[in-house]
């Protein structure tokens, strides 16, 4: 198939919804497909795809960066983008239409009118998203985002759930919607070495026998990374050699947190902002940690570390919450109640439990193992050619 991939994102970033989309790219390409990518004007070329070919949206783009999440201004760089789509699509012929999250509205606009089947790649629930991202509490707006939601899932070909959470809430929008589940599992490579892992440790300032409390993403507020910091004390208390590396802010965040550990009378050394840093250093920082930590509440789309949490032989904890219980469960993580005393709970059984640390690890191998192993997932791949081929067919119409 040839397909043009929609993504109104920056792409390419390693964060989120655009690390997603390089993933389903590399995916779609080893089946031996075509892509090409239709994007914003601003963002990276993607690593190890050369010869990919990338579209950007044209048009006077006012701003120089794009935060994550709902906003205003994304909604005019979606204008841009949607113009640009119109001229692609008029000019090309493609198999298949796969739209990221709103790119799927804009694709369900023109599916009938260019008679090519879309595919919507859904990374979380749009209303769900309205008011997780704190974006309006408006039961107006939340109801034109629901509605959008089912428009587009109405003129679908096959909508691609990252989850089971998110393929429940596709179906309850739209009960005829032909929804498959591809998880966002993508590990950062190889495990580290031991040499990197102590250059980590030597950067860091970790004496040996301190034990690592690690956490890796961006430190966007939907992260709750202020129940982390808030944990601290307790976890110290408890287990004095604990240091905590939180890997992946910008400055203004990182002041935020650190602001909020000073208060909290926790010492620099205890706690540990590091910037953003490349996908390809993380198998070094997780190698050097003793307990990996998720303390998100909100939300139905898990964070797509987890997978690479789920295969680093390390201890998870994470709140046992939608956002993560639907992928973990006890035997393969600690969960926790969804607050700062149950997260240094969690970290101080996952630092001082060895039969429990050894029974969540192994239990994390059966999972990615059972669960969410190759074959499942080209099987997967199998659903969504078949459910395009059809409304190929069908002159690109979805069901109702």
């Amino acid at each position: 198939m040839r397909v043009l991939m929609l993504v109104p994102q920056l792409f390419y970033s390693a964060r989120g919804t655009p690390l997603s989309a390089y993933h389903r790219i590399k995916d779609l390409r080893a089946r031996g497909h075509a892509v090409e990518v239709l994007t914003y004007k601003l963002g990276d070329p993607p690593p190890d795809l050369p010869d990919v070919v990338v579209h950007r949206a044209f048009g006077p783009h006012l701003f120089r960066s794009v935060k994550q999440g709902p906003s205003y201004v994304k909604i005019w760089f979606d204008l841009w983008i949607f113009l640009a789509l119109l001229v692609r699509l008029a000019r090309t012929r493609y198999d298949a239409l796969w739209a990221h999250e709103e790119g799927g509205f804009l694709g369900a606009l023109v599916t009938r009118l260019f008679r090519v089947p879309l595919v919507y790649d859904l990374h979380s629930s749009l209303p769900l998203q309205i008011r997780d991202w704190g974006f309006s509490d408006r039961e107006w707006v939340v109801s034109i985002f629901r509605w959008v939601e089912r428009f587009t899932l109405r003129r679908t070909a096959v909508a691609v759930a990252i989850s089971p959470g998110v393929a429940k809430a596709a179906r309850e929008s739209w009960p005829l919607a032909n929804v498959v589940t591809i998880v966002n599992r993508f590990e950062h490579g190889e495990r580290a070495t031991a040499d990197q892992a102590a250059a980590v440790r030597a950067e860091l300032g970790i004496a040996p026998g301190e034990r690592v409390v690690l956490y890796t993403g961006s430190f966007v507020a939907l992260q709750a990374l202020d129940l982390l910091v808030d944990a601290v004390p307790a976890v110290r208390a408890r287990v004095p050699s604990a240091r905590f590396v939180l890997v992946g802010g910008r400055p203004a965040e990182i002041e935020a947190l650190a602001a909020r550990a000073r208060g909290l009378g926790i010492p620099p050394e205890a706690l540990l902002l590091v910037p953003h840093r490349p996908p390809s250093e993380m198998p070094a920082f997780v190698e050097t940690c003793d307990v990996l930590v998720s303390p998100r509440v909100r939300g139905i789309n898990p964070p797509g570390k987890l997978f690479s949490y789920l295969s680093s032989g390390k201890p998870i904890v994470a709140t046992d919450q939608p956002i993560h219980n639907q992928i973990l469960d006890p035997r393969c993580a600690i969960l926790t109640p969804p607050d700062a005393k149950g997260l240094a709970e969690g970290i101080v059984t996952a630092l001082t439990d060895e039969a429990r640390v050894r029974a969540v690890v192994a239990g994390a191998e059966r999972l990615l193992r059972e669960e969410f192993g190759p074959e499942r997932r080209r099987a997967a791949y199998g659903e969504v050619e078949e459910g395009v081929r059809r409304a190929g067919a069908g002159g690109g119409r979805a069901r109702g």
